[in-house]
């Protein structure tokens, strides 16, 4: 049981390292937590989606900048199973936007890796 907490930890800390660089508007803080050949896929309004290479959510993130105070954020860490483990994080107000990210990663060699990023956008009321 201790070893699956300390999993846990792993991979929360991992998704908090995905919230500060989203936060902060700075792809190097996350980019060693992701494997080099993820992908992502996300709805970014009701009729526009997005997809490929998660460079894209890098350069996205540069490019949009640091968010303000109002930005909040929620982890969840949904299930771990050996060397797979799926998260979720809830973001409010990044840049107008609501966000759910499911993040799924792998651990590879014995370190977890993001390895695709799935969303869905809700716009602000």
């Amino acid at each position: 049981m201790r070893e699956q907490l300390e999993e846990f930890n792993k991979v929360a800390f991992i998704a908090e390292k995905f919230i500060e660089a989203v936060k902060n508007g700075n792809s190097k803080i996350v980019k060693p937590y992701f494997y080099e050949k993820a992908s992502f896929f996300g709805q970014l309004n009701e009729n526009e989606y997005q997809s490929g290479s998660i460079q894209l959510f890098y350069d996205t993130i540069d490019n949009m900048g640091g968010v303000g105070d109002d930005y909040i954020s929620r982890v969840d860490v949904l299930n771990i199973e050996k060397t797979i483990a799926t998260v979720r994080v809830i973001e409010d107000n990044w840049h107008g936007y609501k966000f759910t990210d499911l993040l799924v990663m792998n651990k590879i060699q014995g370190e977890w890796k993001i390895v695709a990023k799935v969303y869905d956008t809700l716009s602000q009321d």
